[in-house]
């Protein structure tokens, strides 16, 4: 994938992540984008973090204790984690669900 696609599509990644958590209670769980990286901030006191690496075309992804890189797969037109199989809107809705304690679902 070329530069300025892969930097397009992290782009719709991060707006359509602040997009869904806008719908949420602030006090409970928000997102904010400050120089290209992605924060999510739960009252519980976890934080979440989404960005990109360029040179490498990955989504990067980290909660807690866990990180996981996304690449873009193009037959299935999802991000996938080669090591493991995980589907980026799918940790996402995961591991944000538990730290709320029910289900936030994202849609990428």
């Amino acid at each position: 994938m070329d530069e300025k696609t892969f930097r397009d599509r992290s782009r719709a990644i991060f707006q359509a992540v602040l997009a869904r958590l806008d719908l949420e209670d602030p006090d409970e769980i928000e997102g904010e984008n400050s120089a290209g990286v992605v924060k999510i901030r739960s009252a519980k006191g976890a934080t979440f973090v989404l960005n990109i690496q360029p040179p490498l075309t990955e989504v990067w992804y980290a909660a807690g204790d866990r990180a996981w890189h996304y690449r873009f797969d193009p037959d299935a037109q999802r991000w996938i984690d080669p090591r493991n199989g995980d589907e980026l809107a799918e940790t996402l809705t995961r591991t944000v669900s538990a730290q709320v304690g029910r289900e936030i679902a994202f849609r990428l």
